[in-house]
């Protein structure tokens, strides 16, 4: 179907028309009333549109499913002319219109490649024409559209006017009538209509007509009037009329003829008058001119005047309200002369003059403060009087840091030349400052604004605080502290350390060089020992100290042992610094420290207070060093956190400090009333309290400088008391530590960085003394001498090591982990140390081509490793310590290991001959089959049975007699241990009379012979002989 019969499918269908257009766009009516039938025909039918079809052109979209559907895009326009764009669709039973939009609508048109086009009505579009005249068409009408009726265009992409003009012009050939008519009344100008024709009404909502061109009317003649003046019928002859008509108007030439001629001498009279008239205007003219161009210049000169004195009244008004607001703005700025009079001259030594200077300052500060919007602020006088009051600020500022100083200054000497608070020997107490701290609080607020007015000169009163309460402070704890090392601190006896290892100095043990040198080079080089026997214990020494290493840090000692006295708590009088005891937070912190601490040491010691005092200190009533650490930290301690929390306080360090400080806004003015005086002053009663961590790292690291300056000789006196501590013992550096933990706890994640800081150093000064303390103890260890020449018996550092797990168990509880995995590695090392030394002698021993199986020198190897591990396994394992379960295990597998071997060397001699004998049968079985033995001369059935005639019950049991004898000897030292040996000897003879009935079983099979004993007379003989002894 083509598009003429499509256009008139969709007429027909949809819309009605405009009275007259028909289908092809040909109008049958003229202009005018074209023009009338726009406005007032209308269509009773209510299905179709009452617009006209301008242009139709089909369209293909993409649907959902990737096909295409066909639709077409008709422009429309209404009786109002107003147009419109529908989107058709036809169907089965026709067409019918989806969508419809209005010019305005339209947001984008775009020229896409080939036949696309791309449409934005709310949403884009994307129509594929089925050629390009046709999209050139949809183009061309839709711009010129939008271009004629829309103030605002839309955005046009890759369109290019004009050349759709150009061809819309040129080639028109694919247009219809009514199209090729749309596009030349688009194209021409609009003429607006002859006043001839008649006005037509609006309709009322009609937004906008458009006048179609008319063709004016001819002037109407009744033709019948005429007739009747001639008296003239129809029914008479016309000849008659005509000659009638002739004669009128020949007539009326002659008439007029006749008056032009005499008319020429009025005429001529007429054009003189006229040169006449014309001449004087003339003159009127220039005169006119002349009082033109005079009143033009007195115009120029009266605006000029006008201007100027419109100019003036402005300036005048202006003037009149800038005084207006400066006066306001200075008054605004205005201080009465009691503030200036309280900033210069108010005395700050007083409580009111101090009050009367805060609300001065406060009152300051408000003026100051105050913004100006504009060019107000840059004003001169402004600027004069803000500089006035920034003065009288100054001035203060300078007079209150003169005062301080010397302020900070006197109350310094006062405390350094009190005598009463001085300490006196046998008295230990350390003395707070509260006093002097309730004095300088009245300060705060000017301080505060002093932060806010003059940063330097609040830094030098800091500065200046710090160095003269410094003065005080430094005094005060180093006679604490020789008090505490002189008249309070125990010392311990020498006879009192039998948990350290002593060195060769001391007890020298009988040895040979070579043990010495094997013992040296095996330590150095640390190389495993070569016999079997040796070599088993060594790896597996090896393995259960790397096994050990690894899980240090996971054992947990028992708490340690309840102490045995108590110290005497001073009273607290009204300047030392003594936690209350009635105060909740005391007591809880209190109670989590003694909790945390698992009760007090061994050795007597008592629970110690936060401050103590006595005339006379026995030594029974003396602290042990670890104590005196702790009595030293609970009593310096709190004075630090107290001092940083009051400086943090007093000089405003921390304003968004709102838990534990002063609950005081000082970040603006207020207004001094009792109730804000009291919270104030409330603000002392958690000073006393850790505060939280500050995220500020800088303001940190100022709070912490600003302590360390005034505290800086504390760490010096505290390491003292570390090294008179340690000085006769150090194991007191594991007391330390155990002491030290719970306030390192304490202190974590809180603001007092410096408090930290000392615990680390104090830490790390301990670790220092404790390794070193370490290294010598393994030394001791290591150049202890052992001979294999004699029976030794249990080594010193072997009876050594329980008492020294003992003294570490007395300082350690359940909480105290960093210290429980110093004291672990500890443990390692000397086990280490104790193991490679014992295993040195068996190296030497092994390596030494003299010695044999049965040499007295091997022998001793053997009885010294099981001495020693017996004695080490018996008294670790009763102690329970999680910690040494790995090293018990050891010590139990090197004992097993030399007792088996111990067992086998001592049962030769019993046996004698009859062990050789055997020996050499299970030589040959090496080699030989059970039935080849009876062929070798030394071992056939007479010498088997020649052999066991030497040995019967009698002669075994002589032999055991003596052999008890030699292992009694062996071991005299342990308890228990003999009987131990004898029952490993019993079960190794029982297990060798049975190897020995297996071989005569197998080798000698025909010979009917036995051992001249049974089994049950030599386990009879053992028995006998245990009960005798």
């Amino acid at each position: 179907m083509d598009a003429k019969a499509v256009k008139r499918q969709l007429s027909t269908q949809l819309f009605v028309g405009l009275g007259g257009i028909d289908g092809n766009g040909a109008s049958k009516e003229p202009p005018v009333i074209q023009l009338r039938s726009l406005r007032d025909n209308h269509d009773s039918s209510s299905d179709k549109y009452n617009e006209q079809l301008i242009l139709n052109s089909r369209v293909w979209e993409e649907n959902k499913k990737g096909g295409r559907k066909a639709r077409w895009i008709c422009i429309t326009v209404k009786k109002n002319m107003k147009y419109r764009i529908h989107k058709v669709k036809q169907s089965k039973s026709g067409y019918s219109i989806s969508k419809s939009w209005g010019l305005d609508d339209i947001k984008l048109i775009e020229d896409a490649e080939d036949v696309h086009v791309t449409v934005n009505l709310g949403k884009t579009y994307r129509w594929s024409l089925d050629d390009k005249q046709a999209k050139s068409e949809l183009l061309y009408t839709l711009m010129k559209l939008c271009r004629r009726y829309l103030k605002r265009l839309p955005k046009l992409v890759n369109i290019n006017e004009d050349a759709l003009q150009t061809q819309m012009k040129l080639d028109m050939t694919f247009m219809s009538d009514a199209d090729k008519a749309f596009s030349t009344n688009l194209t021409a100008p609009v003429k607006p209509l002859d006043s001839t024709v008649p006005e037509v009404e609006e309709d009322s909502s009609d937004e906008e007509v458009v006048l179609l061109p008319v063709v004016p009317e001819a002037p109407q003649v009744d033709l019948d009037e005429v007739l009747n003046d001639f008296n003239w019928q129809a029914s008479r002859d016309a000849a008659a009329l005509e000659a009638r008509l002739l004669e009128e108007l020949q007539a009326l030439e002659v008439a007029n003829v006749h008056a032009i001629i005499s008319s020429e001498e009025h005429a001529n009279n007429v054009v003189g008058q006229l040169d006449k008239a014309l001449s004087q205007l003339g003159e009127i003219e220039e005169w006119i001119s002349h009082y033109t161009r005079m009143l033009d210049a007195m115009g120029q000169d009266v605006h000029q005047i006008e201007i100027s004195h419109k100019g003036m009244q402005i300036t005048s008004e202006n003037q009149k309200l800038l005084l207006k607001e400066v006066e306001t703005v200075l008054a605004s700025l205005y201080l009465p002369g009691y503030i200036i009079e309280a900033l210069r001259n108010e005395p700050l030594n007083e409580d009111e003059g101090i009050q009367q200077c805060e609300e001065a300052t406060e009152r300051l500060m408000e003026v100051v403060s105050k913004k100006f919007s504009g060019d107000v602020g840059n004003m001169q006088a402004v600027k004069e009087r803000l500089a006035l009051l920034n003065g009288y600020g100054v001035q203060f500022a300078a007079r209150l840091q003169k005062h301080l100083n010397a302020y900070f200054q006197t109350q310094a000497d006062s405390y350094m030349s009190d005598k009463t608070r001085t300490s006196r020997r046998g008295s230990l107490k350390l003395y707070g400052h509260e006093s002097i701290e309730e004095k300088l609080y009245r300060f705060r607020r000017l301080l505060t604004w002093l932060k806010d007015v003059d940063t330097r000169k609040h830094y030098d009163l800091q500065m200046s605080y710090v160095h003269e309460m410094g003065r005080v402070y430094a005094r005060d704890i180093h006679e604490f502290i020789e008090q505490l090392k002189l008249h309070h601190m125990r010392r311990i006896e020498e006879s009192m350390l039998d948990y350290v290892f002593i060195g060769p100095t001391s007890v020298t043990i009988s040895v040979s060089s070579a043990a010495t040198t094997a013992l040296k080079s095996t330590v150095s080089a640390g190389t495993a020992m070569t016999s079997a026997v040796t070599s088993a214990a060594g790896s597996a020494l090896k393995s259960a100290i790397r096994g050990s290493n690894a899980n240090l840090g996971h054992l947990h000692p028992p708490e340690r042992a309840g102490n045995k006295r108590s110290k005497l708590r001073s009273t607290k009088d009204t300047d030392s610094f003594v936690e209350d005891d009635t105060s909740d937070d005391a007591a809880s912190i209190k109670s989590s420290r003694s909790h945390r601490r698992g009760g007090s040491g061994s050795h007597g010691r008592g629970p110690t207070g936060v401050s103590m005092q006595s005339l006379d200190v026995g030594i029974d009533e003396r602290m042990w060093p670890d104590e005196a650490l702790e009595e030293t930290l609970q009593s310096l301690l709190p004075i630090l956190v107290r001092e940083q929390n009051f400086i943090t306080d007093l000089f405003s360090l921390h304003r968004s400090h709102k838990v534990q400080s002063s609950t005081m806004d000082l970040t603006s003015p207020t207004l001094d009333t009792p109730t804000s005086r009291e919270k104030e002053n409330d603000g002392h009663d958690d000073l006393d309290r850790r505060r939280p961590a500050i995220k500020d790292l800088k303001l940190t690291k100022r709070i912490q400088e600003l302590v360390q300056g005034m505290f800086e000789g504390v760490r010096e006196e505290i390491l003292d008391v570390l090294d008179a501590g340690v000085k006769a013992d150090y194991t007191f550096a594991i007391g330390m530590m155990a002491r030290l933990e719970p306030f390192t706890q304490d202190y974590q994640d809180t603001s007092h960085t410096y408090v930290l800081l000392l615990l680390e150093e104090i830490q790390k000064r301990l670790q220092e003394l404790w390794d070193k303390f370490i290294e010598d103890q393994m030394a001791n260890i290591d150049s202890t001498k052992v001979t294999s020449k004699k029976r030794s018996g249990i080594l010193l550092f072997v009876r050594t090591f329980p008492k020294f797990v003992d003294r570490m168990e007395s300082f350690l509880g359940q909480n105290y982990s960093r210290t429980r995995k110093v004291v672990n590695e500890a443990y390692a090392k000397i086990i280490k140390t104790i193991m490679v030394t014992l295993d040195a002698m068996a190296q030497q021993v092994a390596n030494d081509p003299k010695a044999g199986a049965d040499d007295k020198e091997h022998l001793n190897i053997h009885i010294l490793h099981v001495e020693n591990m017996h004695h080490f396994y018996s008294e670790l394992r009763a102690r329970k310590v999680s910690a040494l379960d790995t090293y018990v295990k050891q010590a139990k597998g090197m004992y097993d290991i030399h007792l088996d071997t111990y067992c086998k060397v001592v049962i030769r001699k019993p046996l004698g001959k009859l062990w050789d004998f055997f020996d050499g049968v299970e030589s040959l079985l090496k080699t030989n089959t059970p039935e080849e033995v009876n062929y070798h001369v030394q071992y056939n059935r007479s010498a088997l049975k020649e052999v066991l005639k030497k040995y019967p019950g009698k002669e075994i049991k002589k032999g055991l007699e003596s052999l008890y004898k030699r292992v009694e000897k062996h071991y005299p030292d342990e308890d228990g241990l003999l009987q131990v040996i004898w029952r490993g000897i019993q079960e190794e003879f029982a297990k060798t009379y049975k190897r020995y009935e297996e071989l005569i079983g197998s080798c000698y099979p025909e010979a009917n012979a036995r051992l001249e004993f049974t089994l049950q007379e030599l386990l009879g003989y053992f028995s006998e002989l245990a009960r005798a002894h």
